[in-house]
């Protein structure tokens, strides 16, 4: 019995390596496709992978998408400091090769690309030089949204050079526009034969930026259940990302817990958050992962509130979650100095007790293992740990202190 157990988790082991040796020898080139392409009201990247992403370890196992998801990036103030100093690409220097190395990388944008726009009366407003942008593309993302309360801060003439420079340079965006049609308009993403849909939505003030029938802006969830309906008949997964919640609250409000699951209710296959600063719990509702906040990223503070993030790695196939990594990350700017980096032993183990504690409340049992990984229900134990040994461990992170 014990031999044909080994046998057949050997057979298993080689297939998992068999479809990582596959992924690597694919050559793959991006073919992008702005929010106003003339073939489709839609942003399509094409199925073919770009040749800049990394193999991804476990890439293919069931045939599975994986999506890296960051939190708020605001490139301006201090970061643009160093940026003048160390290079465009200073920022993300310590993280690209985790971001590379998922099919699909997503973060929010907190602040438009702009040297223009009236400024909106307001306590504190951003605009980041668009010389900028590029940064993004190279550290590794594909799709932005633009669904928060800084997108509109030098008004519609801010939004408009954000939405050209981001055409400019291919990177995908969701949750804004000129009109409440575009704004609404999911962006769609093709990986690994999978179309993944992007819809972004913000719930935060000032309630001026929400787009209207008559005036673009952010994209409010008034319309949610239309927006996903209308995403799932084009893609075959569909991610809802939102802005929302309370400043430096570790716990999600009722009114997040509400929209979380009416998205997933709907359609949705992962639900990720972003706005209080500070990472809130993981919730597995209907064997789909919920991120209430994922904290800052790239983001310009010196918040002493403000220095525990992650790196979300989540696997998805059309039958919902397949497994999920969290990659603890330092965003302290007084040790870091806005290049987040990458946590591991002790510091990393801290990060993982405080999302396990946060987490508790919204889950049954513990969702979350000691070594920061989620499993959902179309894997088995022994499945798991052959997962776990195959995925090594994160390049570039910070040691014990």
């Amino acid at each position: 019995m014990r031999s044909h157990i080994q046998n057949k988790a050997f057979i298993v082991l080689l297939f998992l390596i068999g479809c990582s040796i596959i992924g690597c020898t694919r050559q793959k080139q991006l073919n992008h496709r702005s929010n106003h392409d003339e073939k489709g009201p839609l942003a399509l990247l094409s199925d073919t992978t770009a040749s800049r992403r990394m193999p991804l370890e476990v890439r293919n196992f069931s045939s599975a998408v994986s999506i890296a998801a960051v939190g708020d990036i605001m490139l301006a103030n201090y970061t643009s400091q160093y940026i003048h100093i160390h290079g465009l690409d200073y920022p993300f220097d310590s993280t690209r090769s985790v971001l590379l190395a998922a099919d699909i990388a997503f973060g929010n944008l907190e602040a438009p690309f702009t040297e223009t726009g009236t400024k909106f009366e307001k306590t504190f407003n951003f605009k980041v030089p668009p010389k900028f942008a590029p940064s993004l593309i190279h550290a590794g993302f594909d799709v932005v949204t633009l669904a928060n309360n800084h997108i509109l801060d030098y008004g519609m003439e801010g939004l408009k050079s954000t939405l050209q420079v981001l055409d400019s340079i291919g990177l995908a965006y969701c949750g804004a526009g000129l009109s409440l049609e575009q704004a609404q308009r999911p962006t769609i993403i093709e990986r690994n034969g999978y179309r993944v849909a992007f819809l972004g939505y913000s719930l935060t003030f000032p309630e001026e930026f929400w787009a209207t029938p008559t005036s673009g802006g952010t994209n409010y969830p008034r319309n949610l259940p239309a927006n996903i309906a209308h995403a799932n008949s084009l893609a075959d997964l569909i991610v809802v990302t939102f802005h929302w919640g309370a400043e430096g609250s570790n716990y999600p409000k009722d009114y997040q817990k509400h929209f979380a699951h009416l998205a997933i209710d709907c359609g949705a296959d992962l639900v990720i958050g972003h706005h209080p600063h500070v990472l809130q719990g993981l919730e597995i509702y209907k064997n789909r992962l919920i991120a209430y906040s994922l904290g800052n990223f790239s983001f310009s503070s010196y918040s002493r509130r403000s220095t525990e993030s992650m790196i979300l790695k989540v696997h998805l196939t059309k039958k919902g979650l397949l497994f999920a990594k969290i990659i603890p990350v330092s965003v302290d700017n007084y040790e870091v100095a806005f290049q987040p980096k990458v946590l591991r032993g002790r510091r990393a183990n801290l990060i993982l007790d405080h999302l396990k504690e946060f987490s508790q409340p919204l889950n049954s049992i513990n969702i979350i293992d000691d070594r920061g990984y989620i499993w959902g229900r179309e894997l088995s134990r022994g499945d798991s740990l052959m997962v776990q040994q195959l995925i090594a461990p994160q390049p570039g992170a910070l040691q014990n202190e």
